[in-house]
């Protein structure tokens, strides 16, 4: 039997696959109300990580004087031109609180947005987002070589270039990483305006683009997962980057798919009692973290 209320999986199976304003707004007003409070997390806001006024960080941790704490970030989606870290009292607190419940740091990032800041800028910012978490950990009581990414949609893209592109590598300076319901190959016959506004229009750059392309190079661990009511070009990615993976790895990667979320249920419903995507995937975080921090970048 399905965790999610009844109302909740009703509603979201009517209104179907798609991935705009109007189904992101109706979603969030269904998981708000089954959201716990803010007690027992300290939350710092709004901490710059960068110059520009979009580098910044939420970060929640549970001041119980513990160190050595695994560190989560997490990058919200936004289709490439939008999106916040914060964008009401419920969302994406929910994220932060959780995984600072169970005894880690959690940070939300937003990043620079086309048309004005374009590719690679997102996993250029998420890598600077990273640094500046590594560089200050004593502060939050964490331990700099435990670092993972969580990446939802946009972000879920912006994360992949980060951990896969050849010229940032960030996937040697983190534990491991989450793609949620992302995009990760770039391709004009699948092109929509707001992603060509962060990608460009040179379709022979596409490729190199494309995080897909950079996969089979990397090592890092990557945990995927994705929506039963995701609209095509943000569900196929995730069976793509799970090939590319299982390639790679010669064993298949972990990959859940969530039976009647949609596309921004999923992120939504961490921290409620729907722990099918959160509970898996705190697990897949805390054996990376017990196993150690090979392939962290050193400090």
């Amino acid at each position: 039997m399905s965790p999610m209320p009844e109302p909740i999986r009703k509603a979201l199976r009517e209104w179907g696959a798609g991935a705009g304003l109007e189904l992101n707004v109706n979603t969030k007003a269904l998981f708000a109300p089954l959201l716990p409070g803010g007690g027992g997390v300290t939350q710092e806001l709004d901490i710059a990580y960068g110059g520009h006024a979009r580098q910044k960080l939420d970060v929640y941790h549970c001041a119980d004087g513990g160190s050595g704490k695994t560190i989560v970030l997490y990058i919200p989606g936004g289709g490439f031109t939008g999106g916040d870290k914060r964008p009401d009292e419920y969302f994406f607190s929910n994220v932060g609180r959780y995984f600072a419940r169970r005894g880690m740091v959690c940070a939300a990032a937003n990043y620079r947005l086309a048309p004005e800041f374009v590719w690679p800028s997102g996993a250029q910012d998420v890598q600077g987002a990273v640094r500046f978490l590594k560089d200050h950990a004593a502060r939050f009581g964490a331990d700099p070589r435990r670092v993972f990414v969580l990446g939802h949609s946009a972000g879920a893209a912006h994360a992949a270039s980060y951990l896969f592109d050849p010229d940032i590598r960030g996937g040697d300076e983190v534990i491991g990483g989450a793609l949620v319901s992302g995009a990760y190959a770039v391709r004009a016959a699948e092109m929509r305006p707001n992603v060509a506004q962060y990608f460009g229009s040179d379709e022979s750059a596409y490729a190199r683009r494309s995080a897909l392309s950079h996969v089979a190079a990397s090592k890092v661990p990557v945990f995927l997962a994705l929506a039963e009511f995701d609209p095509l070009y943000l569900a196929a990615p995730s069976f793509e980057m799970a090939r590319a993976l299982t390639l790679r790895d010669g064993a298949a990667p972990p990959i859940l798919r969530l039976e009647d979320h949609n596309h921004f249920s999923p992120i939504c419903a961490i921290g409620t009692p729907d722990e099918r995507l959160s509970a898996p995937l705190t697990r897949f975080i805390g054996a990376l973290a017990a196993a150690g921090t090979a392939g962290a970048r050193a400090e």
